[in-house]
């Protein structure tokens, strides 16, 4: 049966959702970015525009190696809100794409399996919502 056309956008609200409802706020450290640079060849592949996180957070020089792995369960202050660390961000073939002027680099991903249990980053979940400055 044909419908009159409805422009995107106007559809009914229920029939639309984020493609990925796990969590609420995807973290990545550089404590991680920079261990994962020190493992590859060609470490100016490592970039947060390959993993998409919601923040960045800035770890402290002493803190080292995939940060995110030690920290789950944990709860985090950022500004006024709070989030709990949930679980490690599986990774999947989209780390290798090439994204703007970083090339497809398929040892990115091979490396996160390898040394980060398949993991980089952190899903975390909002305890109490606030402002973030």
């Amino acid at each position: 049966m044909l419908h009159p056309h409805v422009p995107f956008g106007s559809e009914a609200q229920d029939h639309i959702a984020p493609r990925y409802q796990r969590a609420d706020i995807h973290i990545v450290t550089t404590a991680s970015t920079n261990r994962l640079a020190g493992l590859l060849a060609d470490p100016s592949q490592v970039d947060s525009r390959r993993f998409r996180p919601n923040i960045v957070i800035e770890t402290d020089a002493s803190q080292d190696g995939f940060v995110e792995q030690q920290i789950i369960g944990k709860v985090l202050s950022i500004g006024e809100a709070r989030i709990v660390i949930s679980e490690l961000c599986a990774r999947c073939t989209f780390t290798a794409l090439a994204q703007g002027d970083l090339a497809f680099e398929p040892a990115v991903l091979q490396t996160i399996a390898r040394h980060g249990e398949g993991g980089f980053g952190a899903l975390c979940q909002v305890v109490q919502p606030g402002k973030i400055r």
